[in-house]
This record gives structure tokens, C-alpha cells and sequence, in this order.
């Protein structure tokens, strides 16, 4: 009980200092509040003139028919058109590996003409322009002091054959 009154008692007299705090320098500045809150109004910003949306009537008779099976196969493309890959070829020893298995540990000139240093099951191979690598018809069309360029030949599920390119990055370390 003793110390809720001195409670109250403390509380009482923070609330007469600050009450005593007010003087003439608030009243100067509530005096400016209310000029300016009756000088300026409420900002009025104009909205927009809204956009007038024309109806259009679809006519089917005019159009293609977007589910038309002869639109499908036009797409797709004709079999044996494109790219081809020459399946008689003897294959080399880098292809029976897939790309992300093969590592380029470094380039050199030999002869004036780049080669690059492939990394297969611990072995390394020598790599030239036109060699092949990789499972899906690669072919070497670059190289250069930090990358291989190679050329695939990959089958699509239409059927038909097309071309992507890929890059073999040289790695350090490991």
C-alpha cells in the first residue's frame, strides 16, 4: 500500500513539472500550425480521363482454327530435313563418354594449330579442330586458351535433327 502511494505521489508531480513546461514559445508555434492549416487546402489532384475499351466481336469464320491437327504438323517439320548426323562414321574414343564427364585441363599450340587437353577417366586426350566428343554427335569447332566450342547434333522428339552449341569450360584443380 506504501508503495502504490508513493506511486501516485511521483506520478502527480511529473505531471505538474510537465504541465509547467507549456510557455509562450508553444503558443507561438500552435499559432503557426493553425495559419498555415488555414492557408493551404487539400491538394486536388486531377485523375485521369478514363480509357474508353471498344468491344470487338470475334468472327471464327475469318481465322485459322488454333486446334487444327494439319498446324501441328506443319511445326514439327518434315523427317530427314535438317541436320544429319553421318552414323557410319567411325566413332572416337571421347564419345563414348557424356559431356559433363569430360573436363578441359589446358591448350597448347602444336604446329600453329590449337589443341586442347581433355580430361576422361583419368587419362588425357589430346583434342583438334573437327575431333569428336561427347555421347550426342559433338563436334569440336573451336578452341581456345579457356574453352572448347563444340557443335551437337541431337534428335528431337518429332523426330527430325537440329543443331545446339556447347561449351566446354577449362576447370583447375580437383
Amino acid at each position: 500500500m506504501k508503495r502504490l502511494r508513493q506511486r501516485s505521489v511521483f506520478f502527480g508531480a511529473l505531471c505538474f513539472v510537465l504541465a509547467g513546461c507549456s510557455g509562450p514559445e508553444d503558443d507561438a508555434l500552435h499559432a503557426w500550425m493553425e495559419k498555415v492549416r488555414n492557408e493551404t487546402g487539400p491538394a486536388q489532384a486531377l485523375a485521369p480521363d478514363p480509357l474508353v475499351i471498344r468491344p470487338v466481336i470475334y468472327n471464327p469464320t475469318d481465322h485459322r482454327d488454333p486446334f487444327d491437327a494439319g498446324k501441328i504438323t506443319v511445326l514439327a517439320g518434315v523427317p530427314g530435313s535438317g541436320p544429319q548426323p553421318d552414323l557410319k562414321r567411325t566413332r572416337e574414343p571421347l564419345e563414348s563418354y557424356p559431356l559433363d564427364s569430360l573436363r578441359m585441363v589446358g591448350s597448347l599450340l602444336r604446329r600453329g594449330q590449337a589443341v586442347a587437353l581433355v580430361q576422361a577417366d583419368k587419362l588425357i586426350y589430346q583434342v583438334r579442330s573437327g575431333h569428336h566428343l561427347g555421347q550426342d554427335q559433338g563436334k569440336v569447332i573451336n578452341i581456345s586458351d579457356t574453352a572448347i566450342d563444340i557443335e551437337e547434333i541431337v534428335q528431337e522428339s518429332a523426330g527430325t535433327w537440329t543443331t545446339r552449341k556447347v561449351q566446354l569450360a577449362i576447370q583447375s584443380g580437383k
